[in-house]
């Protein structure tokens, strides 16, 4: 499918293993049930087919990537490699991605430092989905962020986590089963909590830990949008 929409081999490849690893790790919300979403932002131009992420900025353990709006997955895979090679040459490193896409599970990108040796750290701004906290208008993405770290003879250790006290791809699949939410996951337009998926979507997802989740995803804003001079 991905090659039919225009990647490259190499590239599809990557965007379909992302999938399939998500859903074999039981993260269904962002596995390939995201496929026809990725392939019509694709046939649609949101997001470039053929780019290739390039350096904008080499310095050493520093560096910057611009995505040149590519698949997610393709700057965040450029950008591990990176973060990888430069890590082992300084003993750390730090890479800022910009113009980029949405690249499915953190972990996908932060388990390539763990299996290389390293600790590794991602973080990403999202499209609005939540309110600051007490609040009922969209602001903030649920910007999540993942670390992972080699554990010896053992598999990595390795956290995935958005600030929303659920993934939104959980909400698209309880909607699409037929299924209802919890309450506490998200309040409807006006402000009521609700049980009901389609209200949610139109409404406003809940901040993991109240106030504490709105205030981590502000911080993952400024690194992923400030820093990398994003947005």
């Amino acid at each position: 499918v991905y090659e039919k929409v225009g990647l490259s081999a190499a590239d599809a490849k990557l965007c379909a293993d992302s999938l399939v690893q998500a859903d074999l790790s039981g993260h269904q919300s962002h596995g390939v049930l995201r496929l026809s979403w990725y392939a019509a932002r694709l046939q649609a131009g949101v997001c470039d087919a053929k780019a290739q992420p390039i350096l904008a900025l080499d310095a050493g353990a520093l560096a910057v990537i611009d995505g040149h709006e590519a698949m997610g997955q393709v700057v965040a895979a450029k950008g591990a490699q990176e973060a990888i090679a430069r890590a082992k040459q300084h003993g750390i490193a730090a890479v800022a991605m910009r113009h980029s896409n949405h690249f499915g599970t953190a972990f996908y990108f932060t388990l390539m430092a763990a299996r290389a040796g390293c600790i590794g750290f991602l973080s990403t701004n999202a499209s609005p989905a939540m309110a600051p906290w007490g609040g009922r208008q969209k602001v903030l993405g649920n910007n999540p962020f993942s670390w992972a770290c080699p554990a010896g003879r053992h598999a990595p250790m390795v956290l995935d986590m958005a600030n929303t006290g659920v993934a939104r791809g959980k909400i698209y699949l309880a909607k699409q089963k037929g299924l209802s939410i919890p309450l506490g996951w998200a309040i409807n337009a006006q402000g009521a909590p609700t049980s009901d998926p389609t209200e949610a979507i139109e409404g406003i997802i809940l901040p993991m830990a109240e106030h504490k989740g709105y205030a981590i995803a502000l911080m993952m804003d400024m690194l992923s949008g400030v820093l990398t001079g994003s947005g």
